[in-house]
């Protein structure tokens, strides 16, 4: 049985280790690069976990089965647009995928949204990930025609969708 919850402020380095191989299976799909992710020091992680357990502007949910951490996803209020949440980050480990983890996460972000009071939810995926792009269209998500090059990759372009709450 999988559970999705939010991460708890003593689970840094657990999210150090899922972020890690988020990033090492999928590069292109994040705009952090695995260099940059394994040079952050060991308390950061744990300050970083304190911060997304608690704080009303940014969250993380991870999906576990039992010990195992399977996913992860995260939603954060950018200051630039206060009614609304950027949903970030979601990966889920490839012996899980097409379980529906992914949808309960964002599902997830999206409930913590609503009841914060926002009005949409936003998010950015790389063009060339169609498997990504699918889930968001069938989860109400529509392209708003904006798009930017990806920080981990200007190669790539990242494309703006957005789904009103």
């Amino acid at each position: 049985m999988i559970e999705l919850r939010r991460i708890r402020a003593n689970e840094g380095q657990r999210l150090r280790v899922l972020r890690l191989a988020a990033l090492a299976d999928a590069p292109d799909a994040f705009g952090t690069r695995l260099d940059e992710a394994e040079s952050r020091p060991l308390a950061s992680w744990d300050e970083r976990a304190r911060r997304l357990a608690t704080s009303t502007t940014e969250m993380n949910l991870v999906a576990a089965d039992g010990d195992d951490w399977c996913g992860l996803a995260g939603g954060y209020v950018p200051p630039e647009a206060p009614d609304t949440v950027e949903f970030v980050s979601l990966w889920v480990n490839p012996s899980y995928r097409r379980s529906g983890i992914a949808t309960g996460l964002l599902e997830g972000v999206r409930e913590w949204a609503r009841e914060r009071g926002a009005a949409r939810v936003r998010l950015y995926v790389t063009e060339t990930n169609l498997a990504a792009r699918r889930l968001y269209v069938r989860a109400g998500f529509r392209e708003t025609g904006y798009t930017e090059p990806l920080p981990s990759n200007p190669t790539l372009r990242e494309l703006e969708m957005a789904l009103d709450l």
